[in-house]
C-alpha cells in the first residue's frame, strides 16, 4: 500500500560562527557561516498527508498566511520540479520560536521537501532538490543534512561537514522577534571594521574542546540585532552573568541567543532562571549530528 501519511522532526539551529560582508550586486551579502543542528528538544515536527489540494496550518498560529509561509512555497516549487500536484494537507507543529534567529521556518521547509519526496518516490539528496532548497532560503539546504557545516557565498553554499562537537546549550528567546532584512539593513548603515576568518572556529570544532569553541564564537549581527531588539543585549547579559556559561552569542540575525554550558545540569539550571522571566522562552538541548528525521505521526 502507497504510504499516504510522513511526520518529520524539524530541528533548530544555532549559528556558531556568522560574518557578514558587504552588499554584493545581486542584493545578497558574501557569508560565511557554520550552523549547528540542535537536538529534539527545539524542534517543530511537520506532517504531511495526502489531500486534496495544498494547504499548510501552523499549532499555534504564527500569523503568517498559508500562501506565504515557506512551507507552502517549498512544496509548490518542488511540485513544479517533479510535475505533480502537490496535493498535501500540512500540519506544523510550532515549537520553535517563530522570526528568533534559530531556522524554524527554514528547518519546517526542508522538512516538508523530505517528506513530499518520500511520499513521492523521490531523491531527496538530488541537485534539483538541492536547488529548490537553496531558491528558498539560506539555511534551507543545511537543514536537508543537519550536523555541523561550513557554508559560503551567501550562506547556502555548502564547504564542508565538521564532527559534531558535545555541547550542552541553553536557547533563549527574550518574547520579540527581529525580521532578518531589518536586520541586515540595519547592517549595512553601521561602520565596521574587517572581519575574522572561520579558521579558529573550525579549529576549535575540530578539536572538539567547548571552552575553545566558546572563545571562537562570532557574529558581527549583534549590534544590528541590539539595535533593533534591547531585549537582546538583556538577554545577552544574562547568560553572561550566570554561572556555568562558557560563551554566549546571538543566533543569526536574532533575537534568540544561546549560551555553552559547561554540562548538561548547567544548561537545565540556567533555562529554568530564564523561564521565570516575563515573555522568555529558553530551553535546554545539545548539539546534534543529525538533521530532519521521520517519526510517528501524531
Amino acid at each position: 500500500m502507497t504510504a499516504h501519511r510522513i511526520a518529520l522532526l524539524a530541528p533548530a539551529k544555532v549559528n556558531l560562527f556568522l560574518a557578514v560582508g558587504e552588499l554584493r550586486s545581486d542584493g545578497y551579502h558574501d557569508v560565511v557561516t557554520i550552523l549547528q543542528a540542535l537536538d529534539e528538544s527545539v524542534a517543530d515536527v511537520v506532517e504531511l498527508t495526502a489531500a486534496d489540494s495544498l494547504s499548510v496550518t501552523c499549532a499555534p498560529d504564527i500569523g503568517v498566511a498559508a500562501e506565504e509561509n515557506l512551507v507552502h512555497r517549498a512544496l509548490v516549487r518542488l511540485g513544479e520540479i517533479a510535475g505533480r500536484a502537490p496535493e498535501f494537507s500540512v500540519l506544523v507543529h510550532k515549537r520553535v520560536p517563530a522570526a528568533g534567529g534559530l531556522g524554524g521556518a527554514s528547518s519546517d521547509a526542508a522538512a516538508a521537501l523530505t517528506g513530499a519526496c518520500r511520499l513521492w518516490g523521490l531523491d531527496e539528496s538530488s541537485a534539483e532538490v538541492i536547488d529548490v532548497a537553496k531558491s528558498l532560503g539560506a539555511d534551507v539546504p543545511f537543514f536537508l543534512g543537519g550536523g555541523t557545516a561550513l557554508y559560503d557565498g551567501r550562506g547556502d553554499s555548502f564547504v564542508r561537514r565538521m564532527q559534531t562537537p558535545d555541547l550542552a546549550l541553553v536557547v533563549i528567546n527574550p518574547g520579540v522577534s527581529v525580521p532578518t532584512p531589518a536586520a541586515y539593513a540595519a547592517f549595512d548603515q553601521q561602520l565596521r571594521n574587517g572581519t575574522p576568518d572561520a579558521s579558529a572556529m573550525i579549529d576549535a570544532i575540530d578539536s572538539g574542546n567547548p571552552v575553545d569553541i566558546s572563545a571562537a564564537l562570532f557574529n558581527n549581527l549583534t549590534e544590528a540585532a541590539i539595535g533593533l531588539a534591547p531585549e537582546v543585549l538583556e538577554a545577552l547579559q544574562f547568560l553572561s552573568q550566570s554561572d556555568g556559561i562558557l560563551g554566549s552569542l546571538v543566533s543569526g540575525s536574532g533575537s534568540s541567543v544561546f549560551g555553552i554550558c559547561e554540562n548538561t545540569e548547567s544548561a537545565q539550571r540556567v533555562a529554568r532562571l530564564a523561564a521565570v522571566r516575563d515573555g522568555w522562552w529558553a530551553s535546554a538541548t545539545s548539539a546534534s549530528a543529525g538533521g530532519i528525521t521521520e517519526v510517528e505521526p501524531g
